[in-house]
């Protein structure tokens, strides 16, 4: 009898994970996320992502301004939303995104979300669940990624989403092929050390 080959694990990355990455907030998401490259696991994420991370970027470079200025906390929030950055910053933005790209290589960028049927799952899960629609683009992407055989784990250390994502993925029977973990958990599944 010949031996089944075990498929290779692969990873839908959320934005914050990407995040904990660039920005080495987190320690512990990028010891796995090099991990899962050392072991040659595919790791995608929605194209999304991409404008997710921008806003973060230009959102911290406001505030970096902000605080250069020494502007008190109420001002930074009052004038967040006007934050009229230079084209300096939008270069700085991309090239810290690029920058982001070259360091994680293994990571894939999908339109996941291409037809009416698919937007339609997307409205659905966002009438019926306590998700933003960031959050619902993702979860969307990923159910779908995992449909046409992109990825099998959606990793996220968001709490609301890890929960809803669970019910929801209950809900629409994709149990079988899609699975949600926080980076804890993968790391105790799969790296035990």
């Amino acid at each position: 009898m010949q031996k089944r080959k075990r498929k290779a694990k692969s990873f839908y990355i959320d934005t914050n994970i990407a995040l904990d990455y660039a920005t080495n907030r987190n320690m512990q998401t990028v010891l796995v996320l090099e991990r899962i490259k050392e072991k040659g696991w595919r790791c995608v994420s929605s194209t999304f992502l991409a404008m997710e991370m921008a806003d973060y970027k230009k959102e911290d470079l406001f505030i970096e301004r902000a605080r250069s200025k020494k502007w008190e906390f109420r001002k930074i929030l009052r004038e967040k939303n006007n934050k009229e950055l230079k084209s300096v910053d939008f270069e700085n933005t991309v090239d810290w995104f690029e920058d982001f790209k070259k360091q994680y290589k293994k990571i894939e960028m999908y339109d996941f979300l291409q037809d009416k049927d698919i937007w339609k799952l997307a409205q659905e899960i966002s009438f019926n669940s306590n998700l933003s629609a960031p959050d619902v683009i993702h979860l969307t992407s990923a159910i779908w990624g995992a449909v046409g055989d992109y990825c099998d784990i959606f990793v996220t250390n968001d709490n609301l989403l890890y929960d809803e994502a669970k019910r929801l993925i209950e809900h629409y029977k994709v149990k079988s092929i899609l699975r949600i973990m926080t980076i804890a958990e993968i790391r105790k599944k799969f790296f035990k050390k």
